[in-house]
Formats: C-alpha cells, structure tokens, sequence
C-alpha cells in the first residue's frame, strides 16, 4: 500500500504544472521568447511487497524523454536544461543492499505510443551515461529531483521494461503567470496519464518482475518569457 501511494504522488507530481519549473527553465539559459515542448514519461516499481511481509528485492524506474534539468552538485555551477531521455533506477536485494543512479541514455531507447496505451524501455546504464547533477523533468514538482551520479550500483546494468495501460487517459490542464522583478513567464500545460501494469527485468536482480504500480504519462506545453531572470529570483 505505502509503494502505491509513493507511486501515486510520484504519477501526480509528474503531472503538475510548468509554472513550479519556471526557475529551471530561466536558469538553464531560455532566455526571452516563445517556447513550446512535448515530453513523454513512464514510472514502474517492482517487489515492493505487502507492509509487515518477508523481506524481497525490489527495484523501481522512472524515465522522461523531453526537457529534463540539471543542477550541477557544486553550488555555483550552472543549471543545464537538455532535450533528452533521463532514466532514474533504485534496486535493492532481500537483504537491503542496492542503490540507485540517474542516466542519460539515448533516445532509441525509450518508447511511448502516441495514445499512451503502451511503452518500452531497452537501456544498459553505463558511468559514462550519469546525469550531470541532479535531474528532473522540466514541468515536475519542486520537491521531485534524482541525484545524479551513482550510488551503491554495479554497473553496467541493463533493464527492460514494458508498459501496457489498463485505464484511461487522464487529462489535467493548466494555465499560469508569475513575475519576479522584470522577469514575467506566462504558459499553458496539457498533461496525460493512463494507469498501466507493465513487467520487466534488471540485470543486478535477476528474473522477471510484474509491477504493483506503473503509469505511462505525456506534457505538452507552451512558454512566453520576457525579461532577464535577476538573482535571488526563485532561490536561484
């Protein structure tokens, strides 16, 4: 039940609205004018097992194909926003030994269907392939951010993961302004989810896993910028 539910919000919060990346977008050098964007997404977490039961492996992935944003781990270094695939995995055996990484893999790898009804992922994580710093995808949540690098992973790993969705689309929809200073962003969001199941494997576990929760998620959306973002602006 706790897995479903952190599941759940992880689903929600990937659906959220662009105005809470606003700051990234500023800082990653969009500068004035007119954006649009499409990204696509899909999360699966496996084994979480039922609250008082026996110790088991388990293992989740979270993947967005679109604008993802990094934050470097220096504190002075810059904020870099790419058009790429980010893969976020964590694997622990029965005995809690594990970890987790943030990836950046090459597009090829991931696919969605157009109607969000089924999805792949095909990846083997290398070191070369870690996140610059901190990852997230540009329209998630404030408080969604994957450390980058890796920790506790025996790499290389390779996971294979497909998505079939066993509900309908959902669709929220929002609009937004905010302002700092001289800098003014405003912008619209369409943002879509299906439930799904989907099954899969990773090579640090072995065998083949069904999971308790999975979705399939899209983000279309629209930018008007103007003005410089000043220091200080959005904690940044």
């Amino acid at each position: 039940m706790f897995a479903r539910r952190f599941a759940l919000v992880i689903s929600i919060v990937f659906c959220g609205s662009l105005a809470l990346a606003a700051a990234a977008v500023a800082a990653g050098g969009m500068g004035p004018g007119k954006y649009t964007f499409h990204s696509t997404g899909a999360n699966a977490f496996f084994g979480m097992g039922k609250k008082g039961g026996p110790p088991t492996a388990s293992w989740s992935v979270s993947v967005n194909q679109g604008l993802n944003s990094f934050k470097p781990s220096q504190p002075s270094g810059p904020r870099i926003v790419s058009d790429s695939t980010m893969v976020f995995v964590t694997e622990f055996d029965a005995t809690g030994k594990g970890g987790y990484g943030c990836f950046i893999v090459p597009d090829g790898d991931f696919n969605v269907s157009r109607d969000l009804q089924s999805a792949t992922l095909h990846a083997t994580l290398t070191a070369d392939e870690a996140c610059p710093g901190y990852g997230k995808p540009v329209g998630s949540g404030k408080d969604v951010a994957y450390a980058g690098g890796n920790s506790g992973l025996a790499l290389p790993i390779t996971v294979n993961v497909t998505w079939g969705a066993t509900g309908a689309v959902t669709t929220y929809k929002n609009t937004f302004s905010i302002q700092c200073l001289d800098y003014v962003e405003d912008g619209s969001s369409t943002n879509q989810s299906s439930g799904a199941g989907a099954g899969g494997s990773i090579s640090a576990l072995g065998g083949q896993f069904t999971s308790e929760f999975a979705d399939i998620n899209s983000t279309d959306g629209k930018l008007n910028i103007s003005g410089m973002l000043a220091a200080g602006c959005f904690g940044y």
